[in-house]
């Protein structure tokens, strides 16, 4: 292996090597069986580790469900920007709709189709996927963001967690040098077979 293509294989690994997995849970695991009569906002504060950027996040319920069966009975999760940090309980009284629904981009919805009845149902919202990752990156960029939580009914579950990955961000000058390396090793091999 040439000298240049060992300077490219160690400028890519140490670019690799600054990823990071975090998880965060909430101080009431369950927030509080998400009761019907209150819409919860889960702040957290925490910085993004320098020169890096958020590139995954999943927010995951584990085993929730709906303590009966009704038609119009929807849990609404949206993401926020500053919502303060830790748990906070804002009385809705049962109301209908989205509490957050003007505070933030919406991550989604779930019913429980049966109700009633504990049937280990995990919830997972990939914001990597749901092309929420910008907008999660750009709540973060202040250290504080969170997620709001409605519930039109009581949903029972065993606690609401959150992962985010991040990677480090190549500086211009790593992204110049890898640039010039490479076209180094194309006129390298070009020379070669001429």
């Amino acid at each position: 292996m040439n000298k240049l293509a060992l300077i490219f294989a160690a400028v890519t690994v140490s670019a690799v090597a600054h990823a990071g997995v975090y998880t965060f849970e909430p101080s009431d695991r369950d927030l509080g069986d998400l009761d019907h009569y209150y819409a919860q906002s889960w702040g957290i504060d925490w910085n993004v580790p320098s020169g890096q950027v958020i590139t995954g996040a999943t927010l995951t319920i584990k085993n929730i469900w709906d303590w009966t069966q009704e038609s119009n009975d929807i849990l609404y999760i949206t993401l926020l920007d500053n919502p303060g940090t830790g748990i906070k309980s804002f009385y809705d009284n049962q109301g209908g709709g989205n509490y957050f629904g003007s505070k933030g981009p919406l991550v989604g919805t779930w019913t429980d189709p049966v109700g009633g009845v504990d049937r280990n149902v995990n919830l997972s919202f990939d914001l990597k996927q749901l092309g929420l990752l910008d907008e999660l990156n750009a709540n973060a960029a202040d250290g504080k963001f969170g997620f709001g939580f409605d519930a039109d009914c009581h949903y029972f579950n065993d606690g609401v967690k959150l992962k985010i990955t991040t990677e480090a961000v190549p500086e211009p000058a790593t992204m110049t040098g890898l640039a010039l390396g490479a076209l180094a090793l194309v006129r390298k091999r070009m020379k070669k077979s001429s």
